[in-house]
């Protein structure tokens, strides 16, 4: 299946499935969903910019097909992504995981053919410690939300979202939480140069470390420092 998202407005569209004829026009995300065996084509007038996703034949998740809907949620999170992938290497691959996890369940949950509620589910005290203990590991510098629920036993999308029940937060945002806290430790307890503590702290580079550390705690590192 593919799934079409406008990002702007105005965009027009005439299109044709099998011998069914539709004439859009498109808003900002505004979605279309259909299936790739379909036959289709397609007529556009004006300017566009579209984020295209597509399933394949292997994935369970099945989408409800659609011409005409949609999905600022799905928006938000697309445009939320757009900054950071131009600059993909200051990213943890655990965050970009995350996102994918969390596309995947927003279209089960909004667009899937069976929109089954799903009982919270919460792990084991043994499980989340297991967890933590592998998302601190200096042994897993790349480490992927894969890694983890394969050590656990449990599908990727089950362990994010069961991790996310028991903790209350993400598994990259409570590392993220984390290596902010061992950074504020640093910060206080030491005269380590910003460079090494980002690093310390599991950072990708300084630019990294301050960036997350003023969004976390509202100061840089430095003038954080200096206050405290």
């Amino acid at each position: 299946m593919i799934l079409g998202m406008s990002l702007q407005a105005g965009h027009r569209r005439q299109s044709r499935e099998g011998s069914r004829r539709h004439d859009r026009i498109f808003d900002r995300h505004s979605i279309y969903i259909r299936e790739f065996d379909v036959d289709y084509a397609a007529t556009a007038e004006g300017a566009f910019d579209f984020l295209l996703i597509e399933l394949p034949l292997r994935t369970s998740l099945r989408l409800s097909p659609t011409r005409d809907a949609t999905d600022a949620a799905l928006g938000q999170m697309v445009e939320g992504m757009l900054g950071w992938l131009a600059q993909p290497e200051l990213f943890d691959p655990l965050e970009a995981d995350e996102f994918g996890a969390r596309l995947m369940l927003h279209l089960g949950t909004t667009h899937g053919v069976t929109r089954r509620s799903r009982k919270p589910t919460r792990l084991s005290p043994a499980q989340v410690a297991k967890a933590k203990e592998m998302l601190m590991s200096v042994e897993f510098e790349s480490l992927r939300l894969d890694d983890v629920a394969q050590a656990l036993d449990l599908p990727r999308n089950s362990f994010f979202r069961n991790f996310r029940e028991t903790t209350g937060m993400s598994p990259y945002q409570w590392l993220l939480a984390e290596r902010i806290e061992q950074g504020r430790l640093l910060l206080r307890l030491t005269e380590l140069p910003l460079v090494d503590i980002a690093l310390a702290c599991g950072f990708a580079d300084q630019s990294h470390f301050t960036r997350m550390f003023k969004r976390a705690q509202g100061l840089s590192p430095g003038r954080w420092r200096r206050a405290a």
